[in-house]
C-alpha cells in the first residue's frame, strides 16, 4: 500500500493535483477493508468452548419459547446460544456435534421413578408378560438354575389382570417346586407379593399375624403367601441387605438404560440413608454421572439422619424431600376409595397404610426441617385425607412445593385443594394405558371418567410433574409424552370411557418431563430449559414431537443424551 502511494507521488513528496482526490478515497477504501479485515479476523473463532452444538433445531423452553441452531458449552454449563454461523464463527471448541437438523430437547426428568429399585430388579426373575400364573413359576425355575447360590430368589412384574383368570395367585404350586428355598415374587407395582412357605418362616408370619396397614391372605385357616402392601415391606430387609458391590452395579446399570431413553435426572421415589450416600459417594467419584433427586424414605432413622445432618444439593444429588405412602395401588385393590371396589365384596374400600397422625407427624417434620413432602396417592380417599393433612400444616398458598403422587382417582369436587395449598400434582400417563383394561371394573364408569385427570389437574397450578414410576412402567419418556397426549393405546386405539380432554398439549407435556419436573425438584436455576448458565443437560430426538402426527411419536428415537455437555450414550 505505502508502495503504491510513494509511486503516485511528485519530486516534493505531494501527490499531483489530478490524481490527488482519487488517490485519497483509494487510499482510505484500502485503510478501511483492511481495518474490517482485522476486526473480523480478531472475531473468528476467539472464544473457547468445550463442545459446539450446531446444525440443531434447540427447542429451548426459555420464557420467549426461542428456537436455536447452535450452541457453545465450557466447564458443564451453556454459554452462548444463535444462528449456526455465530457459533461456529466465534468458538474454537474441543469438540463438535453435528446434530443433522434433527431436534435438541432439555434434558428429560422423569418426576416420579424408582431407580435404585430398577437396578436392583435386573437381578431379579422377569416376570413381566407372564400369561398365567404357571408361567411365572416356570420362569422363576428357570432362572433358579441360573444361580448358583441357594439363598432367596426374587422376582417381579407379574400382573393378574393380564391373565384369562385375573384372580390373585397363591403359594400352593411354589410350594411343590421351592420346598427348602426362600421365594418371593412381586407384582408389577410392588404394592403385592406371593411368598412361599419357607419365606414365611424365615420372616415368622403365619395366620395370627397383624399387620397394619397391609394384608396376610389367610384360607382355611392358612396363609396362602399373597401379602399386599405393608405386609410386603416386612421383607424388605432383604433388599436392604444387599452389598455394595451388588447396589453399585444396581445404579450402573439403571443409569445406563436411562441415558438410552433420553434421561438425565431422576427423582427416586423412596430412598435410605445409605443409598443416598452410596449415590454421592458414586457421583464424587464420577462413576454415577445422571443427576438424582433423591426423596427420602418415611423411616425414622432416615428422618433422624437428616435431622442431624441436613438436607444435600450437589450439581448432581439434591435430598430435600420426604417420600411418604398413603394407600397402596388399584391393581391389588390396596388405593383407598371414598366408595367401595365395584369387583370386590363386602364393601371393601382398600387401605390407609399410615395411621392419621403419623401422616400429620411427618407434615409437621416436614415443614419444620424445611423438607418437601410427597405422599402416593392413589385412591380418591387417600388424595382428599391428604390434601387436607397438608392444608392443615402448609395454611394456604406458599412456595414449599409439596406434592401429591400419582393423583390418580381423584374426585373433581377436590381439584381446587390443589392450588388453596400451593400443591403440585405429580402424575404417570402409562398407567393409563396399562390401567385402563381393568380399572373401569374396579371402580365403575362414572369414577373412571374423572380418573387419570391430567388436565384438570394441570389447570390448578399451571404445571404437573410427568413421570414413569419404573420400573412398574418401562422407562420411556416418550411413551411417557404419547400417552399424556394422545391417551390412547399404542395401536392408535381410543380408551373407552376416558376423556380426551385430559389429554395434555403438546407443549405442557414437553414442559411437564423437563422444566416443570425441575419446578418441582427446587432445579429451576439449574436445569430444565436450555439456556445460557445453565447445565448443559439436553437429549437429541429424530423427530419434532410438538408437530409430529400419531403414529409418528409412536416411532420417535432418542440418537443422544448429554449431561454437564458430555455425550453419555454411544
Amino acid at each position: 500500500m505505502e508502495r503504491t502511494v510513494i509511486r503516485n507521488m511528485d519530486e516534493h513528496g505531494r501527490m499531483p493535483a489530478r490524481k490527488s482526490g482519487l488517490m485519497r478515497t483509494r487510499v482510505h477504501g484500502h485503510i478501511a477493508l483492511l481495518l474490517a479485515f482485522a476486526l473480523s479476523s480478531c472475531a473468528f473463532k476467539n472464544k473457547d468452548a468445550d463442545l459446539v452444538i450446531h446444525n440443531a433445531r434447540i427447542i429451548s423452553l426459555d420464557p420467549e419459547g426461542h428456537e436455536y441452531q447452535a450452541m457453545a458449552i465450557k466447564d458443564g454449563r451453556i454459554v452462548e446460544l444463535g444462528p449456526e454461523r455465530l457459533i461456529l464463527n466465534g468458538y474454537s471448541a474441543k469438540e463438535s456435534y453435528d446434530a443433522a437438523g434433527r431436534m435438541v430437547y432439555p434434558g428429560f426428568i422423569d418426576g416420579h421413578c424408582h431407580f435404585f429399585g430398577y437396578g436392583l430388579n435386573k437381578q431379579k426373575a422377569d416376570l413381566s408378560g407372564t400369561g398365567s400364573w404357571n408361567e411365572v413359576i416356570d420362569r422363576v425355575m428357570a432362572f433358579a438354575r441360573t444361580r448358583r447360590d441357594t439363598g432367596w430368589i426374587l422376582g417381579r412384574g407379574w400382573d393378574q389382570n393380564d391373565w384369562a383368570d385375573h384372580a390373585m395367585p397363591d403359594n400352593i404350586l411354589l410350594n411343590e417346586r421351592f420346598p427348602d428355598r426362600p421365594v418371593l415374587l412381586q407384582r408389577v407395582d410392588g404394592h403385592a407379593a406371593v411368598v412361599n412357605q419357607v419365606a414365611l418362616d424365615r420372616v415368622g408370619l403365619n395366620a395370627g399375624s397383624v399387620i397394619a396397614g397391609g394384608l396376610l391372605e389367610v384360607k382355611d385357616g392358612k396363609p396362602t403367601g399373597l401379602l399386599v402392601d405393608n405386609a410386603v415391606d416386612v421383607f424388605q430387609k432383604i433388599f436392604d441387605d444387599a452389598d455394595e458391590k451388588t447396589k453399585r452395579r444396581a445404579l450402573l446399570e439403571a443409569q445406563n438404560d436411562c441415558f438410552a431413553k433420553g434421561l438425565t435426572m431422576v427423582c427416586d421415589a423412596g430412598l435410605d440413608a445409605g443409598t443416598i450416600e452410596l449415590i454421592k459417594h458414586m457421583q464424587d467419584e464420577g462413576a454415577l454421572k445422571i443427576r438424582v433427586y433423591a426423596m427420602v424414605a418415611d423411616k425414622p432413622g432416615n428422618l433422624a439422619h437428616f435431622a442431624e445432618h441436613g438436607a444435600i444439593s450437589t450439581d448432581r444429588l439434591w435430598v430435600r424431600c420426604v417420600k411418604v405412602y398413603g394407600d397402596g395401588a388399584l391393581g391389588s385393590r390396596g388405593a383407598l376409595l371414598k366408595q367401595p371396589y365395584n369387583d370386590a365384596a363386602n364393601g371393601y374400600h382398600g387401605l390407609l397404610l399410615q395411621t392419621p397422625e403419623h401422616l400429620r407427624d411427618v407434615a409437621r417434620w416436614c415443614l419444620d426441617h424445611d423438607f418437601q413432602m410427597a405422599t402416593h396417592c392413589i385412591g380418591d380417599s387417600a388424595d382428599r385425607f391428604l390434601l387436607d393433612v397438608y392444608a392443615e400444616v402448609l395454611k394456604g398458598t406458599n412456595d414449599k412445593r409439596w406434592r401429591i403422587e400419582h393423583a390418580q382417582c381423584m374426585d373433581p369436587a377436590d381439584l381446587h385443594l390443589f392450588a388453596d395449598n400451593s400443591i403440585i400434582p405429580s402424575v404417570q400417563p402409562t398407567h393409563l394405558l396399562s390401567d385402563a383394561p381393568w380399572a373401569i371394573d374396579r371402580i365403575g364408569p362414572e369414577r373412571f371418567k374423572t380418573a387419570y385427570a391430567w388436565n384438570s389437574l394441570r389447570k390448578q397450578m399451571g404445571i404437573v410433574a410427568l413421570g414413569t414410576d419404573f420400573p412398574v412402567e418401562a422407562i420411556d419418556p416418550l411413551a411417557t409424552y404419547y400417552a399424556a397426549t394422545v391417551r390412547k393405546y399404542r395401536d392408535g386405539t381410543a380408551i373407552a370411557g376416558s376423556p380426551m380432554s385430559e389429554a395434555l398439549s403438546r407443549k405442557d407435556a414437553l414442559l411437564g418431563m423437563t422444566l416443570w419436573n425441575a419446578l418441582a425438584s427446587f432445579t429451576e436455576n439449574e436445569l430444565g430449559s436450555i439456556e445460557v448458565g445453565k447445565r448443559a443437560d439436553f437429549t437429541v430426538v429424530d423427530r419434532d414431537l410438538l408437530t409430529a402426527d400419531e403414529q409418528g411419536l409412536r416411532k420417535a428415537k432418542v440418537l443422544a443424551t448429554f449431561v454437564n455437555g458430555e455425550r453419555v450414550t454411544p
